[in-house]
């Protein structure tokens, strides 16, 4: 579940409820409550779909199960999940004026997901507590349940409630899928990967698997083997968007950031919501902005901009234009860009339900404002000044236990490391560069502070010999 403010933008309430609860398993009922037999069979063919992530036939198909029955309420509830903002709402609401004609499972799904589209985290956690319990083979509650340990640093539970799910249902692919993840949030890729080869081999006609397992090995600086499984994946799924977006994490890992930036950008333009638009153009951005590839820039700030339904435009423009301004040269506009949109950050985060704040619930923390606040100081020649931006990267108030949290954390070593270095704290610049080795060993952009400290690092070991 992604749940940061990137450049500016909060991810929508769809996106939260999706990559938590959304595109799994959806138990094994044979009996829903409609009257109309095609639009069971549509709506039994929509949950095959959503449990293969292939998103967009599933929304194809449960609109066209809830036309044929406009009363049928897991087809709402399936609808939602697919739709973004105030839409995806109205389709819960309509599920919640439903509740009698649904089981007991399904009112507990409704009253999840209307907790996570009101914001109301606590609730939508006891409600997954509740799930869990109740109905041990159910993966949505479990997929939030595993999810919040995560995010409180517990992945050795998060484990154990998949490994209940398969306690119960041994067959069970998408557990797999799952703790492939964990074991890799916990840096345990080989682990990780023997799940995902699991998953593989009980779904080999999909392309999540492959997807998954590319992923990992992207994320792992396993780059070429990464591209094989996704171009695998997207052989059997040609508009599979997340196999995209994992070829330019590929890319990018190998330094190739035309590619990765086309790679991105091609995800933005298969994905299902305007939501995730925005996500996978700010990855393409981030990338354009490490490759110094300012004509790239402009072009993704330009499709971003004419995306519709942008619920903070003001954040996004002052961020957008910031990342502009550091790229062609401008670092001061981008400070002080910077600083204007910082309250209208804060503002927005103190609007978050207190279980996705730190412990304490008042630090504030955006990785994308950190580091291009970071990157306006050094271009200035203030590196002094950027250092607690790039200390506050490499050591979040916020937990982060997902790969683009480690990518951030990971710019803020190399950031840091290059600062020290010129510094003359050798040592500790090359600490934290080993650190980002452990994570991936050849990721490409770290790989110009590694040169400079390697660099100083001769120049010392050369003064010392004379």
């Amino acid at each position: 579940m992604k749940k940061r403010l990137v450049i500016g933008s909060a991810l929508g309430l769809l996106l939260v409820a999706m990559a938590a609860v959304a595109a799994l398993y959806l138990g094994s009922r044979r009996d829903v409550t409609t009257t109309s037999d095609e639009a069971s069979r549509l709506f039994k063919e929509a949950v095959e779909n959503e449990r293969r992530f292939y998103f967009k036939e599933a929304r194809d198909g449960y609109a066209k199960a809830l036309e044929l029955d406009p009363q049928f309420a897991e087809a709402m509830l399936g609808l939602a999940r697919m739709t973004d903002g105030d839409q995806g709402l109205a389709l819960v609401l309509r599920a919640v004026k439903q509740r009698d004609r649904l089981t007991e499972r399904e009112r507990l799904h409704v009253d999840l997901q209307l907790a996570l589209r009101q914001g109301r985290a606590d609730d939508a956690l006891k409600v997954a507590r509740e799930i869990h319990e109740s109905h041990p083979d159910d993966i949505r509650g479990a997929m939030y349940l595993a999810h919040h340990e995560i995010q409180a640093g517990n992945t050795e539970r998060a484990v154990q409630i998949f490994s209940e799910v398969l306690a119960v249902e041994p067959n069970n692919a998408d557990a797999y899928n799952q703790i492939g993840y964990f074991y890799a949030y916990r840096g345990e890729y080989d682990k990780a990967i023997e799940n995902l080869r699991k998953y593989q081999f009980m779904a080999p006609d999909q392309a999540n698997p492959y997807d998954s397992l590319g992923e990992i090995q992207a994320h792992s600086g396993h780059y070429d083997e990464a591209i094989e499984n996704l171009n695998r994946a997207l052989k059997l799924k040609p508009d599979f968007y997340e196999s995209y977006r994992h070829l330019g994490v590929a890319y990018e890992g190998k330094g190739d950031y035309a590619r990765a930036i086309a790679s991105y950008r091609k995800a933005a333009q298969e994905a299902l919501t305007d939501e995730m638009r925005r996500e996978l153009l700010r990855q393409a951005l981030r990338a354009a902005f490490t490759s110094n590839d300012a004509v790239a820039a402009r072009q993704i700030v330009a499709q971003y901009r004419a995306l519709p339904g942008d619920t903070h435009p003001e954040v996004s423009r002052l961020g957008l234009d910031a990342v502009l301004d550091i790229m062609e040269g401008r670092p001061a506009e981008a400070q002080a860009r910077l600083t204007e949109v910082l309250p209208k950050l804060q503002e927005a985060y103190a609007k978050r339900p207190e279980s996705e704040k730190p412990t304490d619930g008042k630090s504030f923390y955006d990785a994308g404002w950190t580091y291009l606040m970071a990157q306006s100081l050094i271009r200035q020649g203030r590196r002094d000044e950027a250092l607690p931006y790039c200390e506050q990267l490499v050591d979040p108030p916020q937990k982060w236990s997902n790969f683009d949290g480690r990518r951030w954390v990971s710019a803020g070593r190399a950031m840091l490391a290059e600062i020290l270095a010129r510094k003359g704290d050798l040592d500790r610049a090359e600490k934290l560069l080993a650190e980002n080795r452990k994570w991936n060993p050849s990721w490409a952009p770290t790989r110009s502070s590694e040169e400079v400290v390697a660099q100083l690092r001769r120049e010392k070991v050369l003064a010392a010999s004379k």
